[in-house]
């Protein structure tokens, strides 16, 4: 009887420490917290991206997050050294165009070797913008009674400036924000500006309504994604992926369109 006691205790401990074993090998196989280091540039681009991180790209950006359980850890830095930081895995991601050229030191979601544009985090669409009653335009295809002025364009806006270079147009892009271009507009230092239409359209009714205006076709529209860091992608290449399909799906969600009307 006193056997069976103890066989009985023996078994009984036996399991527990199967059960605690089983528990810490589970407890080890969930990866800890991963932090991912976003970063977002120092001017604003309403409604897509503020400094205060309410953009409607920051919004969607942080709260996938949430969903898929990924901490974000967001600073702030001008565009080339958030690029720069990018390129070194300084920060892990940013919201950026894609070009050949990020493409040699960052990773965008891809589909059959092209950028998939479904996975895109919104488009931006840029406009010329001219001084009231000038003539000059865009048609659609070439630029009308620009002579030989020059357009202003923000730095780092890459597939404009691509697209500027491709018709021969000299520009400025010396100014990293809107505001700076219009009022170069207006003393007669650009003879227009290539402007991204919501913040350009806020900018203008609020500041230079009746001398800006707003000039035919859209001259552009640029898909925006989540570039994210070579080495940040290396160490976790299912969870970036993971995020991307993510970000898609949270892009259709009522929330997210709530939010979109509620912070124009």
């Amino acid at each position: 009887m006193l056997s069976a006691s103890k066989w009985s205790l023996s078994a009984v401990l036996a399991v527990l420490l199967g059960m605690a074993c089983a528990r810490a090998e589970e407890a080890a196989a969930v990866p800890a917290a991963v932090r991912f280091r976003l970063c977002s540039m120092d001017v604003d681009y309403p409604p897509f991206g503020k400094v205060d991180g309410t953009g409607h790209l920051q919004y969607l950006m942080f709260q996938t997050a949430r969903v898929i359980k990924l901490e974000v850890e967001r600073r702030i830095a001008p565009r080339r050294r958030c690029l720069e930081e990018i390129k070194t895995g300084v920060s892990d991601g940013m919201a950026a165009a894609y070009s050949p050229q990020r493409a040699e030191h960052a990773v965008f979601p891809m589909e059959g070797g092209a950028v998939d544009e479904n996975k895109a985090l919104g488009v931006m669409n840029y406009y010329i913008y001219r001084r009231a009653g000038s003539p000059l335009s865009w048609d659609g295809k070439r630029l009308i009674e620009l002579g030989a002025g020059r357009l202003g364009v923000e730095s780092g806006f890459i597939y404009v400036i691509d697209r500027l270079k491709e018709l021969g147009v000299p520009y400025d892009d010396g100014a990293k924000a809107l505001e700076p271009n219009l009022g170069k507009l207006i003393s007669g230092r650009v003879d227009g500006v290539v402007g991204m239409m919501e913040e350009a359209d806020r900018l203008i009714a609020s500041r230079f309504a009746g001398q800006i205006e707003r000039s035919g076709k859209p001259f552009e529209q640029t898909p925006v994604y989540l570039m994210v860091s070579r080495q940040f992608y290396q160490q976790h290449p299912k969870l970036v992926e993971r995020y991307w399909q993510a970000l898609r799906n949270y892009r259709a969600t009522p929330d997210y369109r709530q939010y979109q009307l509620n912070n124009p």
